[in-house]
């Protein structure tokens, strides 16, 4: 499998992680316990020197930032939007594709939410976040009002995966596919897009948020959105779905970005390459690998058919490789 070497924390103010200082290093081979470098890197950034420079141990990692609320809204019982102002110094990292971070409130001391990232030049100093108001972990951000606080835990920099066709499209084509809470860390991607000069269409199906989330989708941002239903009545991937990547397909658009279930990923990115046997650029949210985000606990790992662990919460892959996986 294609593995694109730049772990999302190489050479930024974390690298060395807690991954190289014990011997996991997904870059630096020597990190990783190897006799010789096989570092292709050519940005002067050695992981190593900067491991033994900082006495074998790893960086300062991301720690808690206190946020204030400055603008709260719930649409539909369902889904709320929140503002927050974070220290201008960092506000650059917030602004890059797939940036998502992990937050929790006073009361949510030992479980914190990994939420997608929104940002608008027109707020200056503030990112937004869209929640969806679900279960015990975000059900504690329905009451919080504007003057609150909360805590982010980042920003973290992998919640997308084909970010290099994303950043090199230009003055064309895209389609936006995209199934309930898969829209939150997309929205970021069309704005991307957009500023890009590309032509977006949107395709959405609400899934269980309903219509609260086309609701927020409409006024914040503005686009305009095809509804879509990406099952059949008999739960089946509809024809309708595969109408939409066909039209894309022979219209010769520059990428298809899906914001789905990873089950529903992997069936469309294999349909695309039994239809076009040259590959189309593609992107997708990577939600279901994010769980501690600095690659220790596991959940993000997979194992490719070298055997290689392949840390999803922090390395980007080839898409079409990675949709041959079993789910």
């Amino acid at each position: 499998m294609k593995i694109y070497a730049d772990c999302s924390n190489y050479a930024t103010d974390t690298c060395p992680c807690v991954l190289a200082e014990s011997g996991h290093c997904v870059v630096c081979s020597m990190c990783a316990g190897e006799d010789f470098c096989s570092c292709t890197n050519t940005v002067s950034f050695c992981i190593m020197q900067e491991l033994i420079n900082n006495g074998g141990r790893a960086k300062d990692q991301h720690h808690m930032t206190r946020c204030t609320i400055t603008y709260e809204r719930v649409y539909d019982d369902a889904v709320k939007v929140i503002r927050l102002a974070v220290p201008s110094v960092s506000i650059d990292d917030f602004k890059r594709i797939g940036a998502f971070v992990f937050i929790r409130s006073k009361e949510n001391t030992f479980y914190d939410v990994p939420i997608s990232v929104l940002y608008d030049e027109k707020y200056n100093d503030s990112i937004e976040l869209l929640i969806r108001l679900q279960g015990v972990k975000t059900e504690c951000f329905r009451e919080l009002e504007k003057g609150d606080s909360v805590f982010l835990r980042g920003p973290y920099m992998n919640g997308i995966l084909g970010l290099r066709a994303l950043a090199s499209l230009h003055d064309n084509e895209a389609v936006v596919l995209c199934r309930g809470i898969g829209l939150f860390p997309s929205l970021h991607v069309i704005s991307a897009l957009q500023r890009n000069n590309n032509h977006v269409k949107v395709c959405i199906d609400s899934g269980s948020i309903n219509d609260s989330l086309l609701e927020a989708a409409k006024e914040l941002f503005k686009y305009e959105i095809d509804e879509v239903s990406i099952y059949d009545p008999d739960g089946e991937i509809s024809r309708e779905t595969y109408d939409i990547i066909d039209e894309a397909l022979s219209c010769n658009t520059g990428l298809i970005h899906f914001g789905l279930s990873n089950y529903l990923i992997k069936r469309l990115i294999g349909y695309v390459e039994s239809k076009k046997a040259e590959k189309v650029n593609l992107s997708c949210i990577n939600n279901s690998h994010m769980c501690c985000g600095e690659g220790i606990c596991g959940a993000c790992t997979i194992n490719t058919d070298s055997t290689k662990i392949v840390h999803m919460c922090k390395e980007q892959i080839d898409l079409y490789e990675y949709a041959k996986l079993p789910v």
